[in-house]
């Protein structure tokens, strides 16, 4: 096998480079003198650097105040309202000017109001999802939050983080990295080269480590500078595929109403002969124009957002879920599989390794393996696993001692070349070349197709004693461990001699059994995908009870084809094990685009970029790199796989409320535009516009509370289908109206004979008198504010749901009672009338209940729907396998098993029927995506009165 003599690291030299229009670091300063890589800042020059420079942050204007303020009265229906009002006014009819232009106005400033209360939340929130860097000062390496870094920092840069600040190439590997953010370039670049040394922040670190010296931090670097400048003059707002759809149904629902009201108003106008009356014409002008106001929902958007927003604030604080926008918070609720990595989500991450099971070779001792394995190992790498787990099992030979190993240089990891290579100077001069990494590219970089690392070889030993390692490695990870191998070359690279394997073991997390066993009771299929051998894979699956003893978990290679039958397999599947980042983004693909489901995928290196942006819901685990981060539509801040439960139960629960919302408020502008258009229609009875307005304004106030409300989760995924919203709204808008017209004309019948009823309340006049106005005023008010709660309660009666919120009932009934003494008081309704409204209000509540139940569930055939609380989870013990009562734990394993089946059956018949998205949303959703804000500029996406962002935030 070839292989390659590496260039002696003394003799290596950062090379000086000229000045052209493609070199990215023509824009450093020259004031920053060099540092020792070794040493790094002392305190006082940082002290004196911080000074000069100012921290590594970029401070932008966030929307002023006035700007929030005034954006809350933009947009179509704050227009139609402004032209009605401009028309009351032309008409004389300052009343229903005053209180239309009291509409806007009251909307206005409560949405001003709870959107700036969000937005200041959700900042505080963002803040605390911080990135940090490993830097050298006063010859110590420590962690540092990227925004405390200065000009002459040593920092240690490595594949995945986003690279904080302009900075130097001093010491290490070649780095490529993908300048993509700044020069749209979708191949990396390679640093140092025909680019020069130096790399401007925001860009991403694809492969290699090096040590490097900062230049300029903050508003100085060229992306700081641009980020300044662009959201100074532009603050994008974006909203979800879902509320797209739903303001399609608003306005056509305003639409509709127009198209009635104008149909009522030339039928009264031209065969009633109202145009032939001035007052009269001008009365039917007034009340089309009222009819109008009441059929816009101008608070939904209000309610929507604000309910979303404060949704997003507790998933933060309650779960650690920092959810970085509304669209992702959407693709949370309907996430029907979720792809899992193992390392640090399902399992532990802290590794641990067993010195008793290290295998040797027979020229090497395991003392002397685990010598030359923290000798390739970084203590300046704080958060690797695998290199702090062989530091703290053998300490590092580079560290202490009267003379200690010089670590020269080193290559390192990358996905594709799975292992570590470091150039070594020994305590008596000698010179090493160890590698560490899987067993397969440490026996010949070759396997698996020659990849394009400095170094190839293929070790010296016999082929049979490679085999046997080959047998002693499959021992070990069917034992649960996981193995790193190592090799050494004592000749400059000419040679390699293998060393022997370390057994590492990575132990499931406490909680992850109870944790799979509840989101597959919440019907969502969890997939383990882990660059692990597939034994180990088989063994965390079996300990994590992933599906019982008959777990299926393939190896990488099997998804790399095309055809029905790939996809079935990655479909049927319980997991991939050995797979590269490719293979990771094809199955989350596949299942996205052939089978239409909302997949999530967690990750936390740079390998699972490319899979988390594929997937909808993109989740990036605590301690996980900076691109990771940013391709990541969540970001967990607490470790394991626990928070992504409790994220899926609240956000099931926001869109619970925001649905029952919006089915509520499209059902009310029904009600309220077909009934009053009825009664025109029929008698010619036209509600007194003030009151119509009037209802219209406290109907959108008195339901603001909703966003506080007590709901439960639904078991089953929440899509974003527009469609059966609305047809739930016609459903109750329509039935309403029913039950109205049967009131308001049995009222003469029930009047006749019984003086002490119905005072001077007709429906057979031109116009309706000021008692009947208030009679219909308090029917549709009372009837309208219930119906929120039998909405909220999809297919089950409406004491069956959680209470509701108090201050949702106390809404309601404040504003109930208010239009009761509003009635009696300015309109003069009786108070035997008002009570008789009352008692038909709430049994017509209690029809539509019942009718809901029987036409949903009867008729069409819908199931109650089962739900879930969080409380069952913190309530559960730490075994339980899964949540269903027909699995018994102490049956016997194989019977466990069958049942197991079932239920993965059972929860792919929901993914399938309940949880596939239609073909228009798989596209719209990208599309939506494609309207956001670009990554780059994302990073300094911050609100508050004053925002600070971080370079890599």
């Amino acid at each position: 096998m070839p292989s390659s003599t590496p260039t002696d690291p003394a003799t290596e030299q950062v090379s000086t480079h000229e000045i052209s229009a493609d070199n990215l670091e023509d824009v450093f300063l020259d004031e920053v003198e060099s540092t020792d890589v070794s040493v790094g800042l002392s305190s006082a020059q940082y002290d004196q650097s911080l000074k000069k420079w100012g921290r590594n942050e970029v401070i932008v204007e966030a929307t002023p105040m006035w700007k929030l303020f005034i954006r809350q009265f933009i947009g179509v229906m704050q227009l139609i309202l402004v032209v009605c009002a401009i028309l009351s006014a032309a008409f004389g009819d300052w009343t229903d000017f005053g209180i239309i232009l009291g509409l806007v106005t009251i909307n206005g400033v409560l949405a001003f109001r709870e959107e700036r209360a969000a937005m200041l939340a959700l900042a505080s929130l963002t803040a605390s999802v911080t990135s940090v860097v490993t830097v050298v000062r006063d010859s110590n390496s420590t962690s540092v939050n990227v925004v405390d870094l200065v000009p002459g920092d040593i920092i240690l840069i490595i594949g995945g983080l986003k690279v904080p600040a302009d900075v130097r190439w001093l010491k290490g590997d070649k780095m490529k990295i993908d300048t993509a953010a700044l020069t749209g370039e979708p191949i990396p670049r390679t640093y140092p080269g025909e680019h020069g040394n130096d790399i401007l922040a925001g860009t991403t670190v694809c492969e290699g480590e090096a040590y490097c010296q900062v230049l300029k931090t903050g508003e100085n670097t060229e992306i700081g500078l641009a980020s300044k400048n662009v959201f100074n003059d532009k603050n994008k707002k974006v909203i979800s595929l879902f509320e797209e759809k739903i303001m399609t149904v608003v306005y056509t629902v305003i639409a509709a109403s127009f198209c009635i009201v104008l149909i009522e108003f030339f039928i009264q106008g031209f065969l009633r002969n109202q145009f032939n009356d001035q007052t009269d014409a001008y009365r039917l002008i007034v009340f089309s124009l009222a009819v109008i106001v009441a059929s816009i929902p101008i608070a939904l958007p209000i309610v929507m957002q604000v309910t979303m927003a404060i949704g997003m604030k507790e998933l933060g604080e309650v779960h650690k879920a920092v959810v970085t926008s509304v669209p992702a918070l959407q693709d949370i609720a309907s996430m029907s599989i979720l792809c899992s990595d193992k390392t640090g989500t399902l399992t532990t991450a802290i590794i641990t390794i067993n010195k008793e099971l290290v295998v040797a070779a027979p020229d090497f001792d395991k003392n002397k393996v685990l010598l030359y394995a923290a000798a390739a190992a970084n203590p300046d790498k704080l958060g690797d696993p695998i290199d702090s787990a062989i530091l703290r099992a053998c300490q590092s030979p580079h560290k202490g001692g009267s003379r200690p190993w010089k670590q020269d240089r080193s290559i390192g990891f990358s996905p594709v070349t799975k292992r570590t290579v470091c150039f070594v100077t020994t305590d008596d001069g000698s010179k090493l070349i160890i590698a560490k990494g899987i067993l397969s590219k440490i026996l010949d970089t070759s396997h698996g197709g020659v990849d394009d690392a400095e170094l190839q070889w293929k070790v010296k030993d016999s082929p049979e004693f490679c085999a046997e390692m080959t047998a002693e490695d499959e021992r070990l990870s069917k034992l649960g461990y996981k193995t790193i191998s190592i090799c050494v070359s004592t000749d400059g690279g000419k040679s390699f001699s293998f060393c022997g394997v370390v057994p590492m073991l990575d132990p499931p997390r406490a909680d992850t059994k109870k944790t799979i066993a509840f989101l597959h009771y919440a019907n969502v299929s969890v997939k383990m995908i882990t660059g692990d051998h597939q034994n180990i894979a088989i063994e965390t699956g079996k300990l994590i009870n992933l599906h019982g003893s008959d777990i299926q978990i393939h190896p990488g290679d099997t998804v790399r084809g095309e055809g029905e039958e790939v996809n079935n397999l990655i479909w049927d599947s319980d997991g991939f094990a050995q797979v590269l980042p490719s293979d990771k983004r094809k199955v989350v693909q596949v299942l996205r685009h052939d089978f239409r489901t909302v997949v999530g995928m967690t990750g936390d290196g740079v390998n699972d970029a490319p899979a988390l942006s594929a997937a909808q819901v993109g989740i990036a685990v605590e301690g996980a790199t900076d691109a990771a981060k940013n391709a990541a539509a969540i970001i967990l801040t607490d470790p394991g796989l626990s928070p992504i439960y409790g994220a899926i139960v609240m956000s099931r629960e926001i869109f619970r409320k925001v649905k029952s919302y919006v089915v509520y408020r499209i059902a009310c502008s029904i009600f309220m535009v077909l009934t009053l258009c009825i009664l025109v229609f029929i008698s010619a009875c036209s509600v007194q516009p003030v009151l119509i307005i009037l209802l219209a304004l406290l109907n959108d106030i008195s339901m603001l509370p909703i966003a506080y409300d007590h709901v439960s989760a639904s078991r089953s995924p929440e899509l974003p289908r527009a469609r059966s919203l609305v047809i739930r709204a016609l459903f109750f808008g329509t039935v309403s109206t029913c039950l109205a017209m049967l009131y308001f004309y049995t009222i003469q019948p029930m009047r006749d004979g019984n003086s002490e009823v119905f005072h001077n309340i007709s429906f057979d006049q031109f116009f309706c008198s000021t008692e009947t106005s208030a009679l219909v005023w308090l029917f549709l008010c009372i009837l309208s504010e219930s119906l929120i709660f039998t909405v909220r309660v999809p297919n089950g009666y409406f004491f069956q749901a959680q209470a509701p919120s108090i201050y949702l009932v106390a809404s309601v009934l404040a504003t109930d009672i208010l239009v009761s003494l509003l009635a009696g008081v300015w309109k003069g309704m009786w108070f035997t009338d008002i009570l008789i409204t009352w008692a038909f209000g709430i049994s017509s509540f209690l029809v539509i209940d019942a009718a809901k139940v029987f036409f949903f569930c009867k008729i069409l055939g819908e199931e109650e729907c089962e739900t879930i609380t969080f409380q069952q989870f913190v309530d559960a013990p730490d075994d339980t396998t899964i949540v269903n009562a027909s699995v018994d734990a102490d049956v016997e394993a194989d019977v466990k098993t069958v049942q197991m089946s079932l239920a993965k059956k059972a929860r792919q018949s929901v993914h399938l029927s309940k949880g596939r998205l239609d073909e228009d949303a798989v596209e719209g959703h990208r599309e939506a995506e494609a309207r956001g804000e670009s990554h780059w500029l994302s990073w300094f996406s911050s609100h508050g009165p004053r925002a600070h962002g971080s370079i890599i935030q």
